[in-house]
């Protein structure tokens, strides 16, 4: 699936070429797997949304970089994306991704950049008395807001705020290493912003965000994810997301996540559920 990719990868590449004479060359002074893996806006977190973790294996003092590339198979869609993030001593992570989702009926297309930038600002995801605490920003930038537009959007480009806690538990449920992370985001995007930003039905701008996680063994893990989203469209309608996974990390620097994804109704077209599939690598 991933060889039928045609994304842009031009800025991806730059920040590459940016970043990584900065990198340490073995940033993994954390345990495998607490990075999480790559979300649809490229930062670090699980597939559906970005986590309190910070990308990669970096600790303090260290610089931990990854890409990742992601492929959605829906009913009537598809969405991949392609991107990459940076860890700066565990404290803050810099993220981009560029999105792209096609009409499998006429093969039309939406492309998104979508920058981010992610601090913690408290707590550990392992120790001490508080879980650890993050704030991000994402600024979205719609690079075909034709189709937006027609629908009632009132922007082609928001930003989205969240504030992210998670805290994991190495003797967990079942004697199992376990993870918790709960988000509260602030954000007028349609779809994730690929149908734009705000709309002629005001709706809610504060989303709940839910994700848990099980390691059954040290290499694989399990979970799922809950994503409210808001319904700003009286012409279309928009559901919550869900998904549920099976990430592999076969050692520090490589990891492959499947999913099964539920995302409701999308630009009319009714129960999109499918297939999810994403790659990434880290530094």
């Amino acid at each position: 699936m991933i060889n039928t990719m045609k994304l842009s990868i031009a800025p991806y590449l730059l920040l590459v070429s940016l970043f990584v004479p900065c990198v340490s060359a073995h940033a993994d002074g954390r345990i495998k797997g607490t990075g999480g893996v790559s979300s649809v806006s490229g930062a670090g977190g699980g597939g559906l949304i970005a986590w309190a973790t910070l990308t990669s294996l970096a600790s303090e003092q260290q610089r931990g970089f990854t890409a990742f590339t992601t492929y959605t198979d829906l009913d009537d869609f598809t969405l991949e994306v392609a991107g990459a993030a940076v860890n700066f001593n565990d404290r803050v992570e810099l993220s981009y991704a560029r999105q792209r989702f096609t009409i499998k009926a006429n093969d039309a297309q939406i492309a998104q950049d979508k920058y981010g930038l992610k601090v913690r600002v408290a707590g550990d995801l392992l120790y001490g008395k508080l879980p650890q605490i993050a704030a991000g920003i994402e600024r979205n930038r719609l690079l075909d807001p034709a189709t937006a537009r027609a629908v009632g959007a009132v922007d082609d480009n928001g930003t989205d705020l969240y504030v992210s806690a998670a805290r994991a538990w190495i003797d967990g449920p079942f004697h199992r290493t376990s993870m918790l992370n709960v988000n509260l985001r602030y954000s007028k995007a349609n779809q994730y912003g690929l149908l734009g930003y705000g709309g002629d039905d005001r709706d809610t701008r504060v989303q709940v965000e839910v994700a848990a996680a099980m390691f059954l063994t040290r290499s694989i893990a399990i979970g799922a994810e809950y994503r409210q989203k808001p319904d700003n469209l009286s012409a279309l309608r928009e559901d919550e997301a869900t998904d549920v996974f099976v990430a592999w990390f076969p050692n520090k620097h490589f990891s492959v996540t499947g999913a099964y994804v539920m995302l409701g109704e999308i630009a009319g077209a009714a129960q999109q559920n499918g297939f999810y599939l994403s790659i990434q690598g880290a530094l």
